[in-house]
């Protein structure tokens, strides 16, 4: 095999990982962005039921940053896949 034929076959076995590392990380970005996805639509639900709750019994006070809504979740979540969540605390045992 001559000096040319044998840089040609590295750089095609090189161009091949390449490829295959590219579409690794396609993958790896494709399954983030479905975690974080289904992550942000849990917190939505979890807020909704929050707020259907508090309208049926005290209400809903006025929430002006995101420390205030996860305060005021704080007091109310109590299952803990909904307080992983937030990632508030687990509550204690009482």
């Amino acid at each position: 095999m001559c000096p040319s034929e044998k840089v040609r076959v590295r750089l095609h076995a090189i161009d091949e990982r390449l490829a295959r590392l590219r579409a690794e990380k396609d993958r790896l970005v494709a399954r983030a962005s479905k975690t974080a996805r289904r992550l942000d639509a849990r917190r939505k639900i979890v807020i909704g039921g929050a707020v259907l709750a508090a309208i049926e019994h005290e209400g809903v006070p006025a929430l002006r940053t995101h420390a205030e809504l996860l305060h005021w979740l704080d007091t109310r979540l109590m299952r803990p896949p909904d307080r992983r969540v937030f990632e508030l605390p687990e509550r204690k045992s009482a």
